[in-house]
């Protein structure tokens, strides 16, 4: 078969990736304001343009994407940081959160099922709006999910892999988890969730332990030396002292162009440096504890989102409308899939031969959930709706095993008109779902009483 026929061959990843670029390019210059997060991101993004030292509580990597996004787009540090850019500055993000839709459905492919269920699962990543409120914005979280996903596509790749193009999908995924990693350290998950599979993988298939240590070895040093690496483009761009000075000892200050510290003479090691600051990092996540917010909310209210976060508001018009944009998930697959992870939960642990071939699978995905979900149980300081995304894509991938069981069950029983019609059912509350909450997604003009049909609980509010 022709190259160009196979790239083809499935229309609809094509159709589903045309579609998740208009939805999340569409608009992408409104509001013309800061919104939300991008204050941080956006100063980050402006001073590794303009050198003046700052201080975060994550990894680089993604900030340096966004900085070297806006200076390829010969934008300046200043339209960087205050948003007269047209919107330039969220198109990285917003391209990260449409690839996601067909990379879901490559992955529920590799996974086993078929093309309908592949499509099933893209539709609920494009038409979830939270997926797609964060990806319009100068945000990380979009990136992190595309590297994850990324990491476990070509995971599943290595798998079946032989020869040359196992270190080829091994080198892959390493530089994903890399990305992962170097990004926000609640990348962890993943890595240890694909270390800990790969490493069952190799006891079971009884693999010489020459080749496990070589492959274990490699990808760690791979992880390793993109993580420092973002450390090192990190100090090389920002050599002048700016608002991130006060977080660092005075030996690091002293090594600052412009600080009133500054030494020309002085030096400091690059690993002294790293050390340093991944120090102060995590000294300062520990020291939010006591933070509050008011968008905030507990892990366990997360799969029924009982909090969304409030991202922006525009001006009170004279008929008293308002434009709200609220990171808020399409409740009819936000609910659906959190009812279907515990149905397989409850499945795979005490009826798991109902699974057939499927409880491998589900076994992986439930783990995958968990070690995405539960590590939130132990940590204290505030946090917001969005750290589920991660655990959300494997609900949904779990979703999807647990309807293709069901739309199986229903085609044996009835009919596989009647799964059609089942199916179809599906992708239109799905699609419905989605519409009905575009109007808080987009941030289009409502008055109070149009706002109020929202807010389906009053924690919404």
């Amino acid at each position: 078969m022709k190259w160009y026929y196979r790239l083809f061959r499935y229309p609809e990843v094509w159709a589903l990736a045309l579609v998740a670029l208009f939805t999340r390019f569409w608009q992408i210059g409104q509001p013309g304001a800061i919104v939300f997060d991008e204050v941080y991101f956006r100063t980050f993004a402006s001073h590794y343009l303009d050198g003046q030292y700052f201080f975060d509580i994550h990894p680089p990597f993604v900030k340096l994407l966004l900085a070297g996004f806006g200076g390829l787009m010969g934008l300046s540090p200043e339209q960087v940081l205050t948003g007269n850019d047209d919107g330039l500055m969220r198109l990285l993000p917003a391209f990260a959160g449409a690839m996601l839709v067909p990379l879901v459905y490559v992955i529920i492919r590799q996974l086993g099922l078929g093309r309908r269920m592949a499509a099933l699962g893209g539709l609920l990543i494009l038409l979830d709006n939270a997926l797609l409120v964060e990806s319009r914005f100068v945000l990380m979280d979009s990136m992190l999910l595309i590297f994850g996903m990324a990491a476990l596509s070509c995971y599943l790749a290595m798998r079946k892999a032989r020869g040359l193009w196992r270190w080829v999908w091994l080198l892959a995924v390493s530089v994903c988890l890399g990305a992962l990693v170097s990004t926000k350290w609640s990348g962890l998950a993943i890595v240890g969730f694909l270390g800990v599979a790969w490493l069952i993988e190799a006891i079971v298939n009884k693999t010489a332990w020459r080749r496990t240590v070589l492959e274990g070895g490699a990808a760690i040093s791979v992880i390793a030396l993109m993580y420092l690496g973002s450390f090192a483009v990190h100090f090389a761009l920002l050599q002048h002292s700016g608002p991130g000075d006060v977080f660092m000892s005075n030996d690091f200050q002293s090594t600052l162009i412009g600080g009133q510290d500054y030494d020309k003479s002085a030096s400091m090691t690059f690993w002294g440096k790293t050390v340093e600051l991944n120090a102060q990092m995590y000294s300062s996540q520990n020291s939010l504890i006591a933070v509050e917010h008011p968008y905030s909310s507990r892990w366990y209210t997360w799969p029924i989102e009982t909090r969304p976060v409030y991202f922006w508001q525009g001006g009170v018009g004279p008929d008293e409308s308002q434009s709200h944009i609220y990171l808020l998930g399409n409740p009819i697959i936000w609910w659906s899939a959190t009812i279907l992870v515990l149905s397989a939960f409850f499945i795979r642990t005490t009826r798991p031969e109902l699974l057939g071939k499927w409880r491998r699978i589900t076994t992986f995905l439930l783990i995958g959930y968990a070690v995405n979900f539960l590590p939130f149980a132990f940590i204290n300081r505030p946090m917001f709706l969005y750290h589920y995304l991660f655990a959300l894509l494997f609900a949904i991938l779990i979703t999807c095993v647990i309807a293709s069981l069901l739309l199986d069950g229903i085609t044996k029983t009835y009919s596989k008109k009647a799964m059609i019609f089942t199916y179809w059912g599906i992708v239109v509350a799905v699609l419905v779902g989605f519409l009905y909450f575009v109007p808080i997604s987009y941030g289009w003009p409502l008055t109070p009483t149009d706002l109020a049909r929202y807010m389906w609980l009053p924690s919404w509010r």
